[in-house]
This record gives structure tokens, sequence and C-alpha cells, in this order.
């Protein structure tokens, strides 16, 4: 059987083929996977390449269509087929609008998937008894390790069984409920399915788990697979994080916690200071948009018993958290704010403490004082722990411009301009960027009025010349005066000859025809960058525009990663093929990394030969193998000289199985072994990996 007629190309796709993947060998739907696409992506779903060889289903938001029944059909039909029919597909994200009037054949195509081992089940507007349904299928999919839940409508019956299922499941690891709101009786029924669970390793959960009054408090004291807890507030709700905190004084297997947006009080904090003293297994904290607010009310819970407080009630924070770096010697990250409580004083102090702990690897802080910024990086050079210590984003305004080529432990800076203010300051700044190569992202805040012509030539100079620059992100703030603003054609030409910069935002500016045109001769020809948004303020019109231009040339762009186009979905064709490039892209940087990483796969080979030069593919060895850029990059060339000895490429094309020998002509005339190295190495230039045939 086959569809007739595809979305975009209007061709005929025969999705009955069975699945043909084996090691080393991708399945044939690769060879199809822009056509298979075309009849997903209408209804916000994506196969995508998420490792090699192994598919993904993905929800792709961001567009906005009239959806037509028959769309949605078709999706449903190929979704069901490849569930239940390809070993291939290792996982799967599911919406409202694709279960709607589907969910009892997708269920059952999940029950006969033979390799799913991750879903995702975004449930909102899922009529109950369908939720039900699904609940009742989560037994039967023996293979699943990672399960993740969003806003799904739980009622007893689910709950219950969604309980069971936790008590009985051995191949679940990871457990996503961060956005699950969960009602008492509900975290009651849940938390007894977590504590008979033996196989979960990572829990992502809000604080409505703790309406389960001591079970929840109970499950971390005593459980023994947990290793990574995610615990998240919630929106307008008052969170006392002490059960939680508390019961971690008894778990001697976490190794991470992760606090997501709470706004920590005195005696918050004292609790999980106390904890670090005492836990002896703990490696990493990180207190995650959490704010640590000294003046909230300093209550000490009734349900943490007095023998975990450490201090006296009037010691300062800085003294516990200085106590903490002394007495613990396993944590070996830590994030933490200290925008609000934070003195000069206290950064030194700080600092010199960690420069006495060896075992704290990494402080991450996201939030400082700006006004302080100077003597805070001059503290840190002067405890000597410079790579041990990374500072957060610093905003430059008026009134605190720095010396900026003397804070090289500034990375990340936002230069704010508004109407008000001087230009001076602004201008200062700007003149120290072409200094100051540990700048490496620059967010420039700017309303109209700043855009004078000092602060073009000077943003001009900084952006052509800078070889040090990632991240760029130019946003204009409109204002009474001018609500939008057309993109500075000097600022875009000076962006075409830049060769450093990875990722690029234009928020709030519009775009002209000709514009938009050196826009996407820059994006053709750039080598280095991988991510770029815009974003226009009022209209879409630039982005329109821009989009069908790029789509034009976009198929020979091997380098970007990520794009986001701020369209309302008027040129559904443009933004397809846009995005299927960036899929491709995206597929052949995961082969690369892999291959890089070790895995001796030809199309893996064929792959880093192909965008070796990619600085994306840097990224993604960065993040396979924990190292630097530099070991990143330094690896990426150890594995294309890898292969690119005779020997070696005839092992990995699978011509031959050890080494290249050739029987004696009686003509006596030169064979491929008879060549020296330099007439072969001259030759493999011409020759890719990717030109044998399997």
């Amino acid at each position: 059987m086959s569809l007739e007629h595809s979305w975009f190309s209007g061709s005929k796709l025969d999705y009955r083929t069975p699945c043909t993947s084996a090691e080393g060998r991708l399945c044939n739907i690769f060879e199809n996977l822009r056509l298979w696409n075309e009849f997903f992506w209408m209804v916000g779903l994506q196969l995508r390449e998420l490792s090699p060889g192994q598919l993904s289903i993905v929800r792709f938001g961001g567009r906005t269509y009239n959806r037509v029944e028959e769309q949605l059909s078709d999706a449903a039909k190929l979704l069901q087929h490849l569930l239940a029919h390809h070993r291939c597909i290792a996982s799967v994200e599911l919406d409202d609008i694709i279960l709607k009037g589907h969910d009892q054949p997708i269920r059952e195509a999940l029950h006969r998937s033979p390799s799913l081992r991750k879903l995702e089940l975004w449930s909102q507007y899922l009529a109950t008894s369908a939720s039900r349904s699904f609940v009742a299928t989560l037994p039967k999919l023996n293979q699943l390790q990672v399960l993740k839940i969003f806003d799904m409508p739980f009622d007893s019956v689910i709950i219950r069984d969604f309980s069971k299922f936790l008590s009985s499941t051995r191949s679940l690891t990871t457990l996503n409920m961060i956005y699950q709101i969960l009602e008492e009786q509900d975290a009651v029924i849940l938390v007894q399915g977590l504590e008979r669970n033996t196989s979960i390793s990572t829990l992502s959960i809000n604080m409505s788990v703790q309406s389960s009054k001591s079970l929840f408090t109970r499950y971390l004291r005593l459980n023994q697979t947990l290793r990574t807890l995610n615990m998240a507030s919630q929106l307008n709700t008052e969170h006392d994080l002490s059960p939680t905190i508390g019961a971690l004084f008894h778990n001697n297997h976490l190794s991470v916690l992760n606090l997501i947006g709470f706004d920590l009080d005195y005696s918050q904090n004292e609790l999980i200071v106390s904890m670090l003293i005492q836990n002896r297994t703990l490696r990493s904290l990180h207190m995650v948009n959490s704010l640590i607010n000294i003046e909230a009310s300093i209550v000490v819970p009734s349900i943490v018993e007095p023998i975990y407080f450490a201090f006296r009630r009037e010691a300062s924070l800085i003294s516990l958290w200085l106590v903490a770096l002394t007495e613990n010697n396993t944590l070996s990250e830590l994030t933490m704010d200290m925008l609000l409580w934070m003195e000069l004083d206290d950064y030194k102090l700080f600092f010199l403490a960690l420069a006495c702990n060896s075992f704290l690897k990494k402080v991450n802080v996201p939030y400082l004082e700006d006004k302080d910024v100077a003597d805070i990086c001059r503290a840190v050079r002067q405890a000597g722990v410079q790579e041990r210590v990374s500072l957060g984003k610093h905003r430059f305004w008026q009134e605190t411009t720095a010396p900026l080529s003397e804070c090289k432990e500034l990375s990340c800076i936002t230069l704010q301009r508004r109407a008000h203010f001087h230009d001076e300051p602004l201008h200062t700044t700007l003149r120290q960027l072409p200094m100051c190569s540990h700048v490496k992202s620059l967010c420039l805040n700017i309303d109209m009025e700043g855009m004078n012509d000092m602060w073009r030539s000077l943003m001009v100079q900084y952006i052509t010349k800078t070889t040090a620059l990632r991240e760029l992100r130019l946003v204009f703030i409109p204002n009474d005066s001018f609500r939008t603003a057309w993109f500075d054609g000097t600022l875009l030409q000076a962006l075409a000859k830049n060769k450093s910069i990875r990722e690029l935002v234009i928020f709030g500016f519009l775009f002209g025809e000709i514009e938009s045109q050196v826009l996407v001769n820059m994006l053709d020809s750039s080598r280095t960058l991988c991510d770029v948004a815009i974003s226009p303020c009022c209209t879409d019109a630039s982005t329109v525009s821009l989009a069908r231009r790029l789509s034009a040339t976009m198929s020979g762009n091997y380098t970007l990663l990520r794009i986001g186009l701020s369209c309302s979905g008027s040129c559904p064709t443009e933004l397809f093929a846009i995005d299927d490039v960036v899929r491709r892209n995206n597929s052949l940087a995961t082969r690369a990394a892999h291959f890089v990483k070790g895995t001796r796969h030809k199309y893996c080979g064929a792959a880093a030969e192909l965008i070796g030069f990619n600085q994306g593919l840097v990224e993604k060895v960065q993040e396979l193998a924990a190292v630097d850029e530099n070991e990143a990059a330094s690896r990426i060339k150890r594995s294309l000289k890898s292969i690119s000895e005779l020997d070696d490429f005839m092992r990995l094309v699978g011509v031959v199985k050890r080494s290249v020998s050739c029987h004696r002509r009686e003509d006596g005339q030169k064979q491929i072994v008879d060549l020296n190295r330099d007439c072969w190495l001259h030759i493999r230039q011409f020759v890719k990996v990717g030109d044998i045939l399997d």
C-alpha cells in the first residue's frame, strides 16, 4: 500500500517497506526521510536521527497551520506502521493533535513496537478515557527506559494504574513529570508506586509531590536506586524544601540534585549547607533560577529535626557556605545565585575558601552584583580559581560600566542602551571589545535613539575584526517614538565578513529586500554560523521574504544546525525545505560525532568526511565526549587522519577486512598496493568514503 500524494512534492510513498536496519547498516527509509517528513511536518511531527541509525519521531513546535483530517489520518497511518514494524524507531513524542481520533491504533502500535525506549506524552486535552488506555499500555512496553508525561489528565483509575506500572517496571530508568501537577490523593498513590520501584535512577518532578505528606520524604530517605533528582517549584505557590532536603541527610546514593526556580530563605540555605556537611555521596548541586533571599521570613520547619541545624540563628549566610566549603569533600560542581545576598567582602571570602577546597572543581554563578563586577573578577584572580569559577552574563548599564579588558573572567556580557542614558559609557565599553578576546557572547539591547553613527561605527569595526566572539544577540527595544526599526545595512555587511560567530539572534528589526538577500548570501557562504534566529517585532513579511530566498539555496548549506524564523505559517513549502536541510545537517553531525568518538560505521565516516569543517560538529563532540573545545577539534582532526591511509580507508568502506593485497599481474603493471604513500594520498583527495557503494 502507498500514500499517493505528499503535501509538498506530490510524490507517492510506499510506506509498507520492512525495516532493514542492522549493525552498521541503515534502514531503507533513511533514503526517503524528506518524503516521510512531508506527511509528518504539517501535523507538527518530524522524523529525526538522534543517534546513528536510530530514528525518533519528535514534536516540531512553532508552526501554526489549519490541519485537515486527511493530513492527520495520513500521519497517523505512517506513525502506526513505523512503531509496529520498524526496529530503527527508538523514541516517539505524542501530543493531542496526532492522538485525537487515532489514539487506539497508535496505542496498539506502541504495544507491538520492537525497540521503543523513549516515550513522551503531551496530552493536556486528551480525553480521560484515552489517557486511561495509554497508561494501561505502559506495562506492555518492556524496553521502555525513558518516560516523560506533560499535563496528562489524571483520575483515580489512571493514577492507580500508573502507580502499579511504576511498581512493576524493570526497564524504566528515567521518569519526567516536572509539568504534571498532582492533587494530594494522586501524589500519595504515585509515591507509593515510586517506593516499590527498583529501576528509576533519574526523577524529575515538581513540588506538588510533597502534598503526599511524609511519603515522598520517606521515599527519598530509603531509596537506593535514585541517582539524579530534579525538583522544580510551582508558580504562585509557597514552597518549603525542608522535607526534601531533610530526607537527603539519610540518603547515601543520590549524586546529582537540581533545584529549579525556588526562592530560598535563610533557613532553607542553612538546611542545605548542613546536608552538604553530612552527605557523602552528592557530587553536583545546581540551584537553577533559584534566588537566595535572606530577607524572607526565617522559620525553623517543624518537620526537620533540630539536630540538623549546625548553626546559631545569628550566623551570616556567607559563614554557612564557608563552613560547607571547608567541611564537604565530595561535591564536585555547584551552581548558586549570589545576587541578592553577597557583599563584595563575601565574594572574596567565598573564593578564598574555594581555593582551599580541592574537591570542588566547578562553581557556576549565574547572577552576581553588577556594580561590583570588576572587584569580583579581581577576587577570583587573587584566589587563583579562574579555571574553576564560571561567571554568568554581566549587564553593562550606564551606571555600571566597568573596565571590561580587566574582567577576563567574564565571557558573556549584555550591553543595555536606553534613550535616557548617556552614550559615552556605552561607547567606552564598545571601544574595549576588540581588546577582549575573553568575551565569547555579546547581547546588545538597544532602542532606536541609541543607534547613532558612533554606535554603528564601533559595532561594525568590532564585528568585522573579532575572531573571539561566538554568540551575538542584537535586540531592538521599541519605545513610544519608535515601534519598529530597519536593520542596518552596514552592520549586516560586517556580519557577512565575520568568521567567528556561531550563534546569531536578530530580534525586533525589519528587513528589506536588499537586506534579506545579503543575509541569505551570508548564510550560504558562512562556514561558522550554526545557529540563527530571526524574529521581527510587528510583522512577518520580512521573514517570509527571507524564507523564500533562503529555501531556494539552502540545500547546499551543511553548516546550519538550528534556524528559527518567526513566521505565522504563510509559506509552509519554503519553511519545510529549510527545516529539512537543518534535519539533514543534524543527522550528519550526529553520525560524525559518533565516528570521532569511535563508532566505525561507514555512513558515520562518510558524514565526518563531509562536514569535518562544521563548527557545530565541534560542539557535538564536546557534548558526547565531555571535553573542551580544543580537545574536540583535535579529536576531529585525528579521526579524519585515521582514515587517510590505504588500509584504513579500505577497511572502513568494507572492501577488505584487514589490509589490501593484490595478486601479481602477469604483465607486471603496478597495482594499487604498489603506489607509494604520496601517490595514494593524492588519489585519496578525490575519493571519498561516500563514493564507495555498499
